[in-house]
């Protein structure tokens, strides 16, 4: 077995020496002034020992945890020499130094302390010369030790770049290069050229033994006679370079004009331009962290993350068309490609060799193929075909099929194969098409898919999933969302566990003791549709695709699906692409033929080529996930050391905010944390990807805060933690000495009141107790029905008596009571994606029934209607009969994520229900609805005014009403409408008419096939 692995492992490695190591082969993710930048300007990067990457920019310096920036200015801290920074180093003690256009600054960041220098020009370059020991290049050459600041004598005019080895540290001025040998002290000047004389030097490289500048006016380098000259590192280069860096693996970076080179050891430069990297950033610093990826900052677009990518995009040379619809592995072992237009083999080393093209084809595309003794069967858009290798045509091989899409090709355990597509399920045998004995039962004859096994058969259509077993055809998922699913894949495992991937409905796993599981975005599913489904029995591996992107699940994990929520590892995600390239929708396939194992490789059809993923894949710079304490912040602020054990708090902290953070430059937003204050919180809280904890009026006592982060793939078993003691001391007015004191103090004065007062009042007292007693209990009687007559009054007034929904009085009174409980949450809120939401619904043509069925035919309809709305809604939302036939659903703290897909669900159930009337007949109606959230997010802030957000979704259903009605609408804002000037506008129809001529706001509309109403007679 051993063997075995091993000499799999080596033939993997040929594939991939095969072809050469790209420059876009990096993942690539980008940061900028929109995700809290201090400014997209960024000059210098580096990484202090707890892992944070720190950037300095035009406008202060920025602390990054992949989730977050804290900025730092010189306003908030005097010891910051200016917010315009250099450049930034961390020494060998973990210190930062902090050179900027007016002096130098130090930063220990664990304390957060700032320190200053006696320099005070513009820092132009740093260099750790010995451990403890600085080189500052400014105005002069300044060396700093033990805190005290010296001038370098022997050099005396400014220096502009400096860069340091073990035995020498390189410098230049406006004249010379110069070599200072640190054991020696000798110094050796080499004459700049005229040309560098008048030019900006921006960097110093030593690699190889050579000695290279980064100039303004190209490359430069020290040649063998001592002469500085122009070099032919980039034979093309002659504009400004600012950057030249070799990371870890022996690979260059050079940093030119709008222009990244980069050149892997032993391969040729390779470059990026402007326009694949989608702007113009010019990148005045290259940074290697600890996890060996690679920091890009900017000049004009924020830092960039460039890492080692486990994703390769393929276009394979001479393939002129990049969609792909199908691919599969032929019995050679060769990788077969269908694009939209041609079809033809990829190979090993990128090359792409046609076998048929457009002219052959037309403008079908291949769902799948079949490869018989001597020829290939084509699944495509208009029936099926053969083709025989090597010649240049195919032939129609079923006249039934003619003009019908043929969706695939599968064998059949029976003998022959199964053909399935739109015009339902037929098999071949002995040279003969045969129908499904059972197309007849399907509700839809469009078969998607089959899985056969030898005792029963799994059928999946457009319209739900049927099992056939000992000549008995069973509709599978009654009463469940599979019951009407649009079914894309099947997968059945050696246990009999049946997985079936939806359109709409996300992924459904029948287990071997027949209980059904469904997954969709609720409970853990990472994308929607699942396209492809792929066991791989050597890694226990499950592998799915969709449209958005890859994920995969450990087999041994499949069996905790039946209670917990589904925790995939997300491999291709729909925001990752790699250097150069944009994202790419991946994995959208035409037919069956979705994804494909080849050379240890899963292969997967995109709108870029194909999309190749390591089967063996393992993330082997996982950063460590371990949970941070920043800080404790209340009346005051106390900053929390790495590892420091214990915090005790002044006597009056009783409120107070736990700031927390994990590191991860990769997908910061898949983490989800939990905490728990040992001794107050009974149980965990769930604080998904916040990164606080809030407490109040915390009683005094000794606690211990615990904090966990974990994947999104994993379970809280798996899951990291951080610890830390708190003590919230007990102030004098707790002590058990100061309730004795007050106890007796009270005990003496109530004694001697009572011994006062006892005989002369006690008759008086007990009278008045008596009538006092009897006017209560008048009094509360007399409030009780009043109270009963209020609540019946209250259910009068707000309440509409044909359909039991609430009316418009209730609207008004309770709309502004969930926005004010809205701002009072509003951060929470917003950090969980949610907002109120509110749907206008009309029913279209609901005159007309009342006119043909008459008015009692269109009071059951409304009263049908409500209970159709309430049923949909949550018991936190409430529906409003808002006129007529006119109705508000108010939706809470909902996701705005989904809110699109609850309308379009909503207008397509009462598209298609089938209401019963007081005379025995059905009829379908249709409804127009529009919607809009609050608060909406625009420039400079958000929009405040729900009667703005009401009038909004009134308009969204006009546009709707307008366009011929049976659809759905709302208004997308552009990012550029400023909130304040919106929402002081006294004609918001005419501004938005103005907004939609600009461009600046746009409906979105989705209105059905059919109008009107329709009608049937019967019973269903």
């Amino acid at each position: 077995m051993v063997l075995k692995w091993c000499w799999i492992c080596l033939l993997f490695s040929f594939s991939l020496q095969a072809i050469e190591r790209s420059l876009h082969d990096y993942d690539i993710k980008h940061w900028n002034s929109a995700d809290g930048l201090a400014s997209n300007s960024v000059r210098a990067l580096t990484q202090d020992q707890q892992g944070y990457i720190w950037a300095g920019t035009l406008y202060g310096l920025s602390r990054f945890d992949g989730f977050r920036f804290d900025t730092f200015t010189s306003q908030q801290h005097r010891q910051l020499a200016s917010n315009s920074i250099n450049q930034l180093m961390t020494d060998s003690q973990g210190l930062i130094w902090i050179g900027t256009k007016a002096g130098l600054s130090r930063l220990d960041p664990k304390t957060l302390i700032f320190e200053r220098f006696n320099i005070l020009t513009e820092v132009t370059a740093m260099a750790e010369v010995r451990p403890g020991e600085v080189w500052v290049a400014a105005e002069h050459l300044f060396r700093v030790q033990a805190g005290r600041v010296s001038r370098f004598s022997p050099v005396r005019q400014p220096v502009m770049q400096l860069r340091s080895t073990e035995h020498d540290v390189w410098l230049t001025t406006s004249e010379h290069l110069i070599r200072y040998e640190l054991d020696s002290g000798q110094l050796q000047h080499y004459l700049l050229p005229r040309e560098l004389q008048q030019s900006r030097i921006y960097d110093i490289a030593l690699t190889d033994g050579q000695v290279h500048l980064a100039t303004e006016v190209g490359f430069y380098h020290l040649n063998s006679e001592g002469e500085v000259a122009r070099c032919d590192l980039l034979a093309q280069e002659s504009s400004a370079i600012y950057r030249i860096f070799r990371d870890s693996h022996g690979s260059d970076w050079i940093s030119g004009y709008s222009r990244l080179h980069q050149r892997h050891q032993g391969q040729d430069w390779q470059q990026i331009s402007a326009t694949e990297l989608g702007s113009s950033p010019w990148f005045y610093d290259i940074f290697e962290d600890k996890d060996s990826n690679i920091w890009l900052a900017s000049f004009s677009d924020g830092i960039f993350r460039a890492s080692p990518g486990h994703v390769r995009r393929v276009v394979g040379e001479m393939q002129t068309d990049p969609i792909v619809r199908s691919l599969l592995v032929t019995p050679e072992q060769r990788l077969l490609i269908a694009t939209q237009s041609s079809l033809g083999y990829l190979s090993e080393h990128g090359q792409f060799q046609l076998l048929l093209d457009q002219q052959v084809l037309g403008s079908q595309s291949i769902h799948d193929i079949h490869f018989s003794d001597d020829s290939w069967w084509l699944a495509m858009d208009n029936g099926l075909f053969r083709y025989e290798p090597g010649s240049q045509t195919i032939s129609s091989l079923a006249s039934e099929l003619e003009g019908s899409t043929v969706r695939f090709i599968q064998p059949r355990q029976a003998g022959g194969s199964w053909i399935g597509g739109a015009a339902g399920l037929f098999y071949w045998q002995d040279q003969q098409l045969r129908p499904f004995a059972f197309n007849r039962e399907l509700e839809s004859r469009h078969v998607t898919t089959i899985q056969d096994q030898s005792w029963y058969q799994v059928v999946g259509t457009t319209r739900g999933l049927y099992q056939l077993q000992q000549q008995r055809l069973q509709r599978l998922g009654i009463g469940s969302p599979l019951y009407n699913s649009y079914i894309m894949s099947l997968l059945i495992l050696p246990d009999e566990t049946l997985l079936v991937g939806t359109l709409d409905d996300g992924l459904f796993v029948r287990f071997p003791n027949a209980e059904w599981r469904q997954f969709d975005n609720s409970n853990g599913l990472p994308y929607g549709p699942v396209v492809a489904m792929l066991f791989d029995e050597q890694q226990q591996q499950l592998w799915f695709s969709t449209l958005k992107g890859v994920f995969r699940l450990p087999l041994p994990a499949l069996s905790q699906l039946k209670q917990d929520p589904l925790q995939a590892e997300q491999i291709l995600t729909p925001y990752q692409r790699q250097l150069g390239n944009t994202p790419g929708r991946c994995c959208n396939g035409a037919g069956h033929a979705k994804l494909a194992l080849w050379q240890d490789q899963l292969w997967f059809p995109s709108l870029q080529g194909v999309v190749a993923i390591d089967r063996f894949f393992k993330r082997s710079n996982d950063p460590d996930f371990r949970p941070l304490l920043q800080q404790i912040q209340g009346q005051r602020s106390f900053l929390l050391r790495d590892h420091q054990a214990r915090q005790v708090l002044p006597v009056n902290e009783r409120s107070f905010s736990i700031h927390y953070t994990a590191l991860d430059f990769f997908n910061a937003t898949s983490l989800q944390f939990r905490y728990r204050l040992h001794g107050f919180d009974k149980v965990w809280q769930q604080a998904a990807s916040r990164r606080e904890a809030i407490y109040t009026n915390l009683p005094p006592g000794h606690y211990q805060f615990e904090v966990q982060v974990r994947q999104q793939n994993q379970s809280w078993a798996e899951a990291q933690s951080s610890r830390i003691d708190l003590v919230v001391p007990r102030r004098f007015d707790e002590t058990w000495m100061y309730q004795v004191l007050w106890f007796a103090l009270l005990g003496l004065i109530l004694s001697g009141l009572f011994w006062l007062v006892r005989r002369n009042n006690q008759q008086q007292q007990l009278a008045l107790s008596r009538l006092v007693r009897q006017r209560t209990q008048e009094l509360e009687n007399s409030n009780n029905r009043l109270n009963e007559l209020n609540a019946q009054l209250g259910q009068l007034v707000h309440k509409d008596t044909l359909t039991g929904l609430r009316n418009r009085r209730f609207l008004f009174e309770q709309l502004p009571k969930d926005i004010e409980h809205y701002q009072r949450n509003r951060q929470s809120l917003q950090q969980q994606g949610k907002c109120v939401a509110l749907i206008h619904l009309d029913l279209d043509g609901f005159k007309s029934i009342n006119d043909q069925y008459g008015q009692s035919a269109g009071d059951s309809l409304l009263q049908q209607i409500s209970a159709l709305l309430l049923r949909e809604t949550r018991g936190s939302d409430y529906v409003v009969r808002y006129a007529g036939e006119e109705f508000l659903l108010v939706l809470r703290d909902i996701d705005t994520s989904i809110l699109w897909d609850f309308t379009n669900k909503l207008h397509a159930l009462v598209g298609t229900t089938r209401f019963p009337l007081p005379d025995g007949q059905r009829i379908q109606l249709t409804c127009s609805i529009g919607y809009s959230i609050y608060p909406l997010q625009l420039i400079g802030g958000q929009l405040m005014n729900w009667e703005l957000s009401l009038q909004l979704a009134e308009m969204a259903l006009y546009r709707v009403k307008h366009e011929g009605k049976d659809g759905v609408a709302t208004l997308i804002f552009d990012a550029r409408v400023d909130a304040f000037e919106f929402e002081e506008s006294m004609h918001i129809e005419a501004q938005i008419e103005q907004l939609l001529f600009e461009g600046l706001v746009q409906f979105k509309i989705k209105a059905a096939n059919h109008q009107g109403p329709a009608s049937e007679t019967g019973e269903p």
